[in-house]
């Protein structure tokens, strides 16, 4: 399912998107050995449901299956599960043709009620997965035809109707279909993918060995991927540390999630291609999904529910000062939830860091220093409140940028608080929504987004990924316009106005969009290329022992 998940975020995340080379599976590629995967965080949970972030997402890539998959150089759909579909003319219709031969991981075949069901599991409300819903919406019905057919009807069209249906995670209705059990299932999973889960050692390591029973080994167009015999999850949070792995050849693959961090494995000045004794690091151009980090605002609090003071804000984040500092300018500086110069990004310049605009700014809502003690102040209620806000984050090695911004912010009369949390305990403080600033990101989704997930207004109850609890009538009215239409040209126009507006509203600080993917990988392995057109395409690595 291509929805976006959360990713702890260095302040530099979004990419450019650019052409890459053609690469082909290796179809001769040999099967066997240990492949070492880094995770920069422990995974919330490993629910294919209820799962919100980008490292359960990386998790299900393995273990769980759909109806069909994006072809890593072409993203047209790959028959999975499904060995053939069909779209109604009035492209209302969505008739999926199973596999015989496919099942799950305790041996049960996969068949078209389980295919309902896992439907009917993300609708539950006791999965809480507001986050996935939006992208089934408009599926009304769903018709099992026989035990391998399934038929879904859409109420109305949306241009990811396809894309959502296809991408579903299909789970077996014998394992989670009490719901009670299954939301108790969070450190298990069993799905129909080409990998069992074998252990989980919390806070170490994930591991999970080949399903010999998957399907895929047998299809001609799978031939080449999944070539590993294990796969060890393991975690690092620290850039340190995770260089350090890598130089030792403890990691096998790693993607890279900042420049900065690129930079500190490869040294300066920048090198596209870094080649060291037990790994290369790698800067990269593709078309692949795209991640962003930012700076959230909570709504609800009464502080930031004024535009002012999240303008005020943004022009105390020097993003030029940390690019040059940190990433040898190889960051532009966003300006939207979209990458600069791309279709649907708003024509529009970044906020610029402008201490004066600032204060001039806070001084129109009303905050003055009537006390003189450093700190800006307002009555709000009737109460007397000191512009004091804390900043929570899950990624120690962006605690640089946070620092630089909280110094600005005091010469501007704003006590920041900084807090550093374990990336789980920060996840239940956003889902709940018990923050006033927090630095994050958003990772995977499809090359072409819907906004709804994160900026309609539908998504801020919990369970959703409206964290914010941002809310623009208009920028609602859009959104709901666009998923309806059918015609890219016209979808982007329409997105394009609803990401201006959202901009325009403040509702994050937009930081940065990079031009190069990184990442490393040992020498232990080895790859078709350097990077597919829409993946780094590691899932098609094999061993070089092998």
């Amino acid at each position: 399912m291509k929805f976006l998940k959360l990713i702890t975020v260095a302040a530099v995340t979004i990419q450019l998107t650019s052409v890459a080379q053609a690469v082909n599976l290796n179809t001769s590629a040999p099967k066997g050995g240990t492949f070492n995967y880094n995770f920069d965080a422990e995974p919330e949970s490993l629910h294919p449901i209820m799962g919100g972030d980008v490292y359960n997402q990386y998790f299900n890539n393995y273990v769980q299956d759909s109806m069909c998959a994006n072809n890593f150089n072409t993203w047209a759909f790959d028959g999975r599960l499904a060995e053939k579909w069909e779209i109604g003319k009035d492209g209302l219709t969505f008739t999926f043709f199973l596999r015989k031969d496919a099942v799950f991981h305790d041996g049960s075949p996969v068949t078209a009620d389980d295919v309902k069901f896992s439907l009917e599991a993300i609708r539950e409300p006791k999965h809480q997965a507001l986050n996935s819903i939006p992208y089934f919406e408009k599926i009304s019905k769903v018709d099992v035809i026989d035990k391998h057919t399934v038929k879904f009807t859409a109420s109305e069209k949306y241009f990811q109707n396809l894309n959502s249906l296809c991408g579903m995670a299909i789970i077996p209705k014998s394992v989670y279909g009490d719901v009670n059990k299954s939301v108790k299932m969070q450190k298990e999973a069993v799905g129909a993918g080409p990998y069992k889960l074998e252990k989980y050692d919390k806070g170490q390591m994930i591991v999970v060995k080949r399903n010999d029973k998957w399907y895929g080994w047998n299809v001609p167009h799978l031939k080449g991927m999944f070539n590993f015999d294990q796969i060890n999850f393991r975690f690092t949070k620290d850039d340190n540390i995770l260089v350090e792995r890598l130089k030792k050849g403890d990691i096998d693959y790693a993607e890279i999630k900042s420049t900065d961090a690129y930079l500190k494995a490869t040294g300066k000045p920048f090198k596209p291609k870094f080649t060291a004794d037990k790994f290369v690091a790698l800067a990269v151009k593709n078309d692949m999904p795209k991640s962003y980090g930012y700076i959230g605002f909570n709504f609800k609090d009464p502080i930031l529910a004024d535009k002012n003071v999240r303008l005020a804000f943004a022009h105390l984040v020097n993003r030029a000062e940390m690019n040059k500092k940190f990433a040898e300018n190889l960051n532009h500086l966003a300006t939207s939830p979209v990458p600069v110069g791309t279709a649907q990004s708003p024509d529009r310049k970044a906020i610029e860091f402008n201490p004066a605009k600032a204060k001039e700014l806070l001084t129109k809502a009303g905050w003055t220093d009537a006390d003189k003690n450093g700190v800006l102040e307002k009555t709000i209620n009737g109460k007397k409140t000191e512009l004091k806000l804390s900043f929570i984050y899950a990624n120690k090695d962006s605690e640089k940028q946070w620092t630089i911004v909280k110094e600005d912010c005091k010469k501007a009369g704003i006590d920041i608080e900084l807090k550093l949390l374990e990336w789980n305990t920060f996840i239940k403080n956003v889902d709940e929504r018990q923050m006033q600033l927090w630095a994050m990101g958003w990772g995977g989704g499809d090359v072409e987004g819907d906004p709804k997930q994160i900026w309609h207004s539908s998504s801020a109850s919990k369970g959703g990924s409206n964290y914010g609890t941002y809310a623009n009538p208009e920028v609602d009215k859009l959104i709901d316009e666009g998923r309806q239409e059918l015609d890219p040209k016209k979808r982007t126009a329409i997105f394009k106005k609803a990401y201006g507006l959202i901009a325009d509203d403040v509702p994050y600080v937009f930081l940065f969009n990079r031009k190069y993917e990184y990442y490393g990988m040992s020498n232990k392995v080895k790859a078709p290329g350097d990077t597919f057109k829409y993946d780094f395409g590691f899932r098609a690595w094999w061993s070089a022992t092998k």
